[in-house]
């Protein structure tokens, strides 16, 4: 997951880790896991399932995944979780290993999109098989139902001169540039060219002249809200900023674009140290029931891969997240934007 509303999760879980079994076992399955993906009752119900013990350490971004697998080669934990922009950083400096999908018979029961791992992208490597879909949610567009009418089906109502100093903008160049690129009908907006990247720059200034402010966090965001004339809001945090305004009273909804909702989508994968492979993918397994999925989105707001949740219908266009060509490239032209009178 590797994106910025990680910021969120990173309040909520501190800088300690959390060991969710009573007795440390020397054999116990070691998991490496978001906040919200190895809650406690599921990890009572694993063991007792299947008499392999757990225990679980939580982290709060990208970076300390990385330090945590590449500093010790992988032989610190047996299974974690990381976003498919990441997983091929992983994949080339042979840290995880590959999965052997028939032993995962949930994954017959996935959703259609996620059923085909080679279509998905960023899961495989020569035809080998390193991640595993679990979660996921959208970037997408919320807006107040009672100033914006019809309902939106594209990005490209943030430029309308109908909503000048009603937009709520997202304070990020590399995915201000990603969805602009694809608003622009460019068909890879993680890999853009100078030229494209020039227009791109050009039509985010013209974005600027219709924002009200931009955030960076989604509290921020809610009380920009609540304290102004705010008719749309690009949602960098997705289903958990709708949950979050609709429970202070805030008549909003949400739309995944028609040109494509930027998206993040996290996988289990197995790292290169796994001490036993076969509990590894029990616990893959176990994650992709429709139980723990269902009950995943309940408690977080994310998508998940095994039931239809508010996060994106069937026929939603969602582009994954990628590394980018060069995040300081746009990291200059998103302050060059904003500079921009």
């Amino acid at each position: 997951m590797g994106f910025l509303r990680r910021l969120q999760q990173i309040a909520m879980i501190g800088l300690g880790v959390g060991l969710m079994t009573s007795a440390a076992l020397a054999e116990n399955l070691r998991v490496l896991a978001w906040d919200g993906y190895a809650d406690q009752d599921w990890v009572k119900e694993f063991t007792d399932t299947t008499g392999i013990g757990v225990d679980v350490v939580f982290i709060g971004s990208d970076d300390e995944i990385w330090a945590k697998i590449k500093g010790s080669a992988g032989k610190d934990f047996d299974v974690f979780a990381v976003n498919t922009a990441q997983l091929q950083r992983y994949i080339q400096a042979d840290l995880v290993d590959p999965i052997d999908v028939g032993q995962l018979p949930n994954q017959k029961g996935v959703l259609p999109r996620f059923r085909d791992l080679e279509a998905v992208g960023g899961v495989t490597s020569g035809g080998k098989v390193y991640g595993i879909p679990f979660c996921f949610d959208s970037i997408g567009l919320i807006y107040d139902t009672d100033k914006v009418k019809p309902a939106p089906t594209s990005m490209s109502v943030l430029w309308d001169p109908a909503y000048q100093g009603k937009v709520l903008a997202y304070d990020n160049g590399e995915h201000n540039v990603s969805f602009t690129a694809l608003t622009l009908g460019y068909k890879d907006p993680f890999h853009l060219t100078d030229e494209q990247m020039a227009a791109v720059k050009e039509k985010l200034v013209g974005l600027k002249h219709n924002v009200l402010t931009f955030y960076t966090t989604a509290d921020e965001a809610q009380q920009i809200y609540q304290n102004n004339d705010v008719a749309l809001i690009w949602a960098n945090y997705g289903q958990q900023q709708v949950k979050a305004l609709q429970k202070v009273g805030a008549h909003v909804a949400y739309v995944n674009p028609s040109e494509g909702a930027l998206a993040w989508l996290d996988n289990w994968v197995i790292s290169k140290g796994v001490r036993d492979k076969a509990a590894a993918e029990k616990w893959i397994d176990f994650m992709l029931s429709k139980k723990i999925g269902g009950e995943l989105s309940e408690r977080t707001g994310f998508g998940n891969t095994v039931t239809e949740t508010d996060s994106a219908n069937p026929n939603d266009k969602l582009v994954w997240l990628q590394l980018v060509e060069d995040p300081l490239k746009r990291s200059d032209l998103w302050n060059e934007v904003k500079a921009a009178p």
